[in-house]
């Protein structure tokens, strides 16, 4: 009885010097599937400036076919401390049987529901999301009408968050021992984001690419992938390398497997990458970390004579506007400047071929739209806008060719709807630039002069245009002034594919009003 009473003493007295492993909070999840891979991103509230010593718990994945079953442990996996994320990565995933999860760490606990694959021959029903500046947050009935919808897969197509909201300024991660600082600052407003869309998110697989303000810039010319040496229009991201991979690693580390992660320039790695999915492919593509910046090209602001900046300088007054109206654009072009790369336009090229030869259809996804058709005013020219460069924009269109896609973007704070043209009107793929989500609708499409060859009794800002860099586009229509989010029906059987634009009032409110041009039907 002693020596027991002893050894009890003994394995406490040593379980008192093992450092215990502190339970975090289970926030929300994030998940993707291709091909029979399946990667769950756990997003937790650890704090990437903790210095205890104290090791965070592991969270662990559970799994069932039918609720009434019991769990069944998956895998264990730690925490990240940097990103306070734990990555799950399953193999010869059974694409279409449905399945429930659970993720646990310590007490904590997050379930939800593996979905079932669509099959090739239905209907793939996705959300488009764009924009999300903190009006009106949380947006408690704009995102139940979006899950009232069910669909079957979310797009984010950038700026998840902006960079001064939620009441905590900018902090710029400028050296690797801030890096720390710089990604609590950024999950400040990244868990917002969670916390507002986490139940559309729980039960369903998520596409989510970054855009400018994701990494803490209003506009972005990464040049590369190069860090920013002077102004922003010099080119380049304005954070430790580090930083831009944790950051991107949390909105995008749950995609298939990027092409040429790298790293590329500075150290900045790259996520582009294709998804294939309930009979559609999808290529998700960066049109920020290669694109060239305004300083190949300018060195001040083109403006009318006798301009004179307001006291009070906005973005739009920047050098990478032009604001002089009888100024040619066209001039601004540089066969040699960059928007994908090289090696992002052979990956276009390559996946355009391969869904041709599939005889399936798809959509390109990029950060912001490759038309001018966002304007400050009817005369602006934005170097922002993927309208420029032109010859890589060409190029990168042609890469495309004649693949049955549509494209979806986000950035501008505008819904627009129209078709591409290269050589000539119309020989170019469908283009939806899906409205700001909750980011203030403060771009237009009003052209000075009514569209070409548009419809009968259409309005007069549809119709053949060339925009300010003199790029063709047939513009079908604009939610000028109006908030929303699209829905995307993909017919696999039929061969089309219907965009929709679902419109939000200014308090970010879901209101029941026609937006011309819309629903629109794409056949192939």
């Amino acid at each position: 009885m002693k020596n027991t009473v002893l050894l009890s003493a003994l394995i406490l007295a040593l379980g008192s010097l093992a450092t215990p492993a502190n339970g975090a909070e289970i926030l929300w999840s994030q998940y993707c599937q291709h091909l029979g891979k399946m990667k769950l991103l756990v997003h937790l509230d650890t704090d990437p400036t903790s210095t205890t010593e104290d090791e965070i718990a592991p969270v662990k994945l559970w799994l069932r076919e039918q609720a009434e079953e019991e769990w069944k442990l998956a895998d264990t996996r730690p925490v990240d401390p940097l990103t306070a994320t734990a990555l799950f990565v399953l193999d010869d995933w059974p694409r279409h049987t449905r399945s429930f999860f659970k993720v646990t760490c310590s007490d904590s606990e997050w379930e939800g529901i593996f979905r079932a694959e669509p099959k090739d021959g239905s209907v793939l029903k996705a959300a488009g999301l764009s924009c999300h500046k903190d009006v009106a947050w949380p947006w408690k009935e704009a995102i139940a009408e979006v899950i009232s919808h069910d669909p079957d897969l979310v797009i984010f197509t950038g700026d998840q968050i902006y960079e001064n909201d939620y009441g905590s300024p900018v902090f710029h991660a400028r050296t690797k021992e801030e890096v720390p600082q710089g990604m609590k600052n950024y999950l400040e407003k990244y868990r917002k984001f969670g916390e507002a869309f986490r139940e559309l998110m729980r039960d369903r697989p998520t596409l989510m690419i970054t855009d400018d303000h994701d990494v803490f810039l209003p506009d972005l010319w990464g040049n590369g992938a190069v860090l920013i040496d002077d102004k922003r229009t010099t080119g380049g991201y304005p954070a430790h390398p580090d930083w831009v991979n944790a950051a991107e690693f949390t909105q995008t580390g749950h995609l298939p497997d990027p092409v040429n992660p790298g790293p590329h320039g500075a150290g900045i790695k790259a996520f582009y990458t294709a998804l294939e999915y309930g009979g559609v492919r999808f290529a998700i593509l960066e049109d920020r970390k290669w694109k060239s910046p305004p300083s190949e090209v300018l060195t001040e602001q083109i403006v009318p004579p006798g301009y004179e900046a307001p006291r009070k300088r906005k973005t739009h007054t920047d050098m990478e506007v032009v604001l002089d109206p009888d100024y040619d654009c066209t001039q601004l072009d540089d066969p040699g400047l960059q928007l994908l790369g090289p090696k992002q336009e052979a990956f276009l090229a390559d996946w355009s071929a391969d869904l041709k030869a599939s005889g399936q259809i798809g959509a390109v996804i990029s950060a912001s739209p490759w038309v001018h058709v966002a304007m400050y005013s009817p005369t602006s020219a934005d170097l922002d806008s993927n309208a420029w460069p032109q010859s890589a924009r060409n190029r990168a269109l042609k890469a495309i060719g004649d693949a049955p896609v549509v494209m979806l973007h986000g950035d501008v704070h505008l819904g627009t709807l129209g078709r591409h043209g290269v050589d000539e009107f119309d020989d170019g793929p469908v283009t939806y630039s899906l409205p700001s989500f909750s980011s203030p609708a403060s771009r237009f499409w009003k052209p000075l002069e009514a569209g070409q060859n548009r419809e009968p009794g259409a309005p007069e800002n549809t119709g053949q245009f060339h925009d300010r860099f003199g790029n063709k586009v047939t513009m079908y229509g604009a939610g000028n002034g109006l908030n929303g989010y699209g829905i995307i029906l993909f017919d696999t059987k039929n061969r089309q594919t219907e965009l929709q634009f679902h419109p939000m009032d200014e308090a970010r409110q879901p209101i029941k009003v026609d937006v011309p041009g819309w629903p629109h039907t794409v056949k192939f």
